[in-house]
């Protein structure tokens, strides 16, 4: 199954899907229990400031997930600021692949095309409490980066930090 991912900027369908699946979303960060998240309809009005911000901030990246060409998830990829002081040159943000198009390999190609797109030093963090999340991420990374990723634990999240290099060029 072809997995592709598109600007969501580009796109008010997208952006729309985005934010329609974006309470399931929560709702699965929330089910960790870790209290970083507020229950769903605590903060209804708060939600779309924070979907605008994706759209609207010129260091956020956001992409919608495509498998076989249908809206699959979505990721947003952005650039830590510079101060106080900047620790990798992309960050996940976030990333959601909806539930009846996991365990078929559509968000480790998402991961994956996302590493290679953006080349340089990363960060993704989770709270520690998201087993299924951890486990993901330790997969994904450590079979696109050969093992090679430090993972440390800091106030309830785990920070996995890699890099990554451009895709070579053909030889002529």
């Amino acid at each position: 199954m072809p997995v592709t991912l598109r600007d969501a900027r580009d796109s008010p369908a997208d952006r729309e899907w985005i934010r329609t699946v974006y309470r399931d979303y929560l709702s699965e960060l929330s089910a960790s229990k870790s209290g970083l998240f507020p229950a769903l309809g605590e903060w209804p009005a708060r939600e779309d400031e924070f979907l605008a911000g994706w759209f609207n901030d010129p260091s956020a990246r956001p992409f919608v997930i495509l498998a076989d060409g249908q809206r699959a998830g979505f990721a947003l990829v952005a650039r830590p600021p510079e101060f106080p002081r900047r620790t990798a040159d992309y960050r996940m943000a976030e990333f959601f692949v909806v539930g009846e198009a996991r365990r078929r390999g559509v968000g480790a190609g998402a991961a994956t095309l996302l590493f290679t797109r953006f080349a340089g030093q990363w960060e993704v963090v989770e709270d520690e409490y998201n087993r299924p999340a951890l486990a993901f991420w330790r997969r994904v990374i450590g079979r696109h980066c050969g093992g090679r990723y430090i993972e440390t634990r800091e106030a309830g999240e785990v920070s996995h930090r890699f890099t990554t290099t451009p895709p070579r060029a053909p030889a002529d």
